[in-house]
């Protein structure tokens, strides 16, 4: 027969029967409700039963069930409580299960099935939760998910903090939001800003790029992220670019990212790389940006040029789907094969050709190339022609002391195999070349024609056709002064020459051509001031 305990038979159990009373250090469990209580001796000594609407009360924290036991044996003192769990912490914090054993001792509360823990908009599911009602925080270690907001997280291990508004998820943890999922092997989310803190290795993937990290924060509300070096560099990969640094300040909505150290914008689809120690990108407009040690790398098919300048920037070509990138200011250049100097370049995609302006030098192989513009063209990712316009001079040396020299206003140097095999040159042509017979120089050639082809062969004049109006002669070699051997404009630049792909961060002023002096081997680098 449930006989219903009322208020009175409550206040007699607390005055008048402590026993059913358990003791806390900070204060003592006391049964505010149940349909009926038993303390048969079937039970066992010191146990007692309470079934049907149990309300226990333990300082600011109230336990609802439908039947729990009180425990006191060896002198720890807990409950035992089934079905319909739901405890309220502070009048804030919901927990719910439909199996709890609460030690009254240190305040930790296990709740096992169906576990859920509520509080504003914050839900936790688990099937195994340890809650510490003093230090007030749960954690579950046998998988659990959050909801917040528009995010279910997922992990194997959690912990749940109200009062810092914080959840730390650990191992497998996976974070699914209608615009993107993470996945992460450690995370620290805040349930009111909705910012998770990465805290090791983690992917962020949507269906417009990839972010990895493994140290900085991302801001789920408002789709920011603030990006730092851990052991390897964060990125952010697109499907045709990827932006990398050590610092990475990232705005989805916007799609800009803006990286400080180590900065670097792989183009995949064309085989280039702008860095720099700053830069950014908008992966919606294409538009990218380098300074500070600004570096260019186009990737051929056997070699790499590696161009430094003081601002790099990529310009989107809209209705071609296409872009322009633009180096600026002290262009220097360092490919195995070739390397140059110039005030400015500018790579256009569309056709694969890089245009150098103001005075540029190029050296390709043995051969020293100027003009006022020089354009290099390529063909799958493989130089095929380059054309020198306006003032245009080729020089390579034929020994320590003897130089072949071709002269024009225009010119067009035709390359395979990485090796210029025939000059067209148009307006103006002059030649001063040393033919050989069996390697033995028999003399110098001086040719004049307005228009002239020359070729070559392993980088040794072969051979010269002149086009129109020709005139030439051949001298014995070595006995002409070298007004006569050298062509009016002509310098040897080999010393202020890239040698490395270092050197391309080296400063040394560039000279306007017509103040340069026909001695040159005293003009040599100097480390610049702002590397």
């Amino acid at each position: 027969m449930q006989i219903r305990i009322s208020s009175l038979i409550i206040l007699f159990f607390i005055i008048g029967a402590p026993s059913i009373l358990l003791a806390q250090k900070k204060g003592r469990v006391q049964i505010e409700h149940a349909n009926s209580f038993n303390q048969r001796s079937n039970l066992g000594p010191n146990i007692k039963l309470l079934k049907g609407s149990v309300r226990l009360r333990h300082q600011n924290t109230l336990m609802y069930c439908d039947s729990a036991y009180i425990h006191e044996l060896k002198g720890k003192k807990y409950i035992e409580a089934f079905n319909h769990i739901h405890i309220i912490q502070n009048d804030s914090i919901h927990l719910y299960g439909d199996y709890l054993t609460y030690d009254s001792s240190d305040g930790i509360a296990k709740v096992r099935e169906n576990v859920k823990i509520v509080k504003q908009d914050i839900t936790v599911h688990t099937e195994f939760l340890d809650y510490d009602r003093v230090r007030n925080f749960g954690y579950y270690y046998n998988g659990g998910e959050v909801l917040s907001g528009q995010n279910t997280l997922i992990s194997d291990w959690g912990y749940y903090y109200p009062d810092l508004s914080e959840v730390h998820f650990k191992d497998s943890v996976v974070v699914h939001n209608p615009k993107y999922t993470i996945f992460s092997d450690t995370l620290k989310y805040h349930t009111v800003t909705e910012v998770a803190s990465i805290l090791g290795p983690t992917f962020i993937n949507s269906d417009n790029n990839l972010i990895y990290s493994e140290n900085g924060i991302y801001d789920t509300m408002n789709d920011k992220a603030r990006l730092y070096k851990g052991e390897t560099q964060s990125y952010v990969q697109g499907t045709e670019n990827l932006l990398k640094g050590d610092t990475i300040y990232y705005d989805r909505q916007k799609g800009l990212g803006e990286a400080f150290n180590n900065f670097e914008l792989h183009d995949t689809t064309n085989n280039m790389i702008i860095a720099g120690n700053y830069g950014y990108y908008n992966e919606i407009s294409k538009y990218a940006l380098a300074t500070k040690r600004a570096q260019l790398l186009q990737i051929y098919q056997k070699d790499t040029l590696f161009l430094h300048a003081d601002t790099l920037q990529a310009i989107p070509l809209v209705e071609e789907q296409s872009r322009l990138v633009k180096a600026y200011y002290n262009v220097k250049f360092f490919r195995t094969d070739m390397q140059g100097r110039c005030d400015s370049m500018v790579y256009d995609m569309r056709d694969s050709t890089n245009t150098f302006y103001k005075t540029p030098i190029i050296w390709a192989q043995e051969n020293q190339m100027t003009a006022q513009t020089i354009k290099l063209f390529s063909r799958n990712n493989t130089l095929y022609k380059a054309e020198l316009t306006n003032n245009a001079f080729i020089i390579a040396p034929e020994d320590s002391l003897s130089y072949n020299q071709i002269k024009g206003r225009n010119m067009v140097g035709h390359i395979r195999n990485n090796e210029i095999y025939r000059i067209d040159v148009d307006g103006n042509g002059q030649t001063i070349y040393y033919p050989k017979d069996k390697e033995m120089v028999i003399g110098v050639n001086r040719a004049e024609s307005s228009s002239l082809s020359l070729f070559l062969s392993n980088r040794k004049i072969t051979g010269i056709k002149l086009k129109t109006d020709p005139n030439g002669n051949l001298n014995p070699p070595y006995i002409l002064p070298n007004d006569d051997v050298r062509l009016q404009g002509f310098i040897w630049l080999e010393s202020i020459r890239p040698k490395s792909r270092l050197d391309i961060f080296k400063h040394v002023p560039l000279p306007k051509m017509e103040e340069m002096a026909n001695d040159y081997d005293d003009y040599q680098f100097e480390d610049s001031e702002n590397l």
